[in-house]
């Protein structure tokens, strides 16, 4: 069976309100969605991780579903996602994670110098200024919780969220998020125009891939879902928009 294609840089740029000057350029990689496990070549995943490296980031952000199903994928994982570099990887987990030991993914993450947050905001230091990113935990299995998640991000900073489940997008935009970034689609992964998308609205899944406008009530929110890295269920992925990426964000001021 021949080898996946391997993912492809995907580049954003994203207008951001209050921006400040010193972030006009910075630039955000994501990987989510990475699947380690007997459908996703190890190759495939470094692969993705040598792409963010190369597209030189100032922060990296993993959103989710590191593992598959097993918990002999957890110490996988340990091996197959090291070496991502950036003066700040920030992570949260994602519904496959807790499925199969997210104490355990998490301590993979974290023996490799990647921080996981939990329903909390930290505040990156970039380029000499400060970047709150707000992690929010999964909400498919119903670990987020907002107002943690959002009790350190000062209003008068812009606010980049990252979130597994996109469908939380609209409640992040009622808390003043700026940039969503989620996962957890992989796309559909086999896309077939006029039955992918009605069985994902069957299923509670209303956003496929791409970025969003969510509006806002004081200020835009844009939402990207990213159809990530790696394989669930089938070793393909076929149709548009499914094609595994490292999704890269310029940030630009408004």
């Amino acid at each position: 069976m021949p080898l996946p294609i391997p993912p492809k840089i995907s580049e954003h740029e994203v207008s951001v309100a209050k921006l400040d000057p010193r972030h006009d350029g910075v630039r955000i990689a994501q990987l989510s969605d990475i699947h380690v496990g007997n459908l996703t070549p190890a190759s495939h995943i470094r692969a993705a991780i040598e792409a963010a490296n190369a597209a030189k980031p100032d922060l990296i952000v993993l959103t989710g579903d590191y593992v598959c199903w097993r918990r002999v994928e957890v110490e996988m994982a340990r091996h197959q996602l090291a070496g991502l570099k950036a003066p700040r990887v920030l992570a949260v987990l994602g519904n496959h994670d807790y499925f199969v030991w997210g104490a355990g993914v998490r301590d993979a993450l974290e023996h490799n110098g990647y921080e996981v947050l939990r329903n909390q905001t930290t505040i990156a230091d970039v380029r000499g200024a400060p970047l709150p990113i707000v992690c929010v935990d999964d909400p498919v299995t119903r670990h987020d919780d907002l107002d943690a998640a959002f009790a350190g991000a000062p209003a008068e900073l812009p606010r980049v969220v990252l979130c597994h489940g996109p469908d939380r997008g609209p409640d992040l935009a009622r808390r003043g998020a700026d940039l969503v970034l989620s996962g957890h689609t992989h796309g559909g992964q086999i896309f077939i125009k006029g039955i992918t998308d009605r069985i994902m609205k069957q299923v509670g899944l209303k956003y496929r891939r791409g970025m969003y406008d969510l509006g806002g009530a004081e200020r835009a929110t844009q939402m990207y879902v990213t159809p990530g890295i790696g394989f669930s269920g089938v070793t393909r992925r076929v149709g548009e928009g499914t094609s595994a990426e490292v999704a890269v964000f310029t940030l630009r001021a408004a």
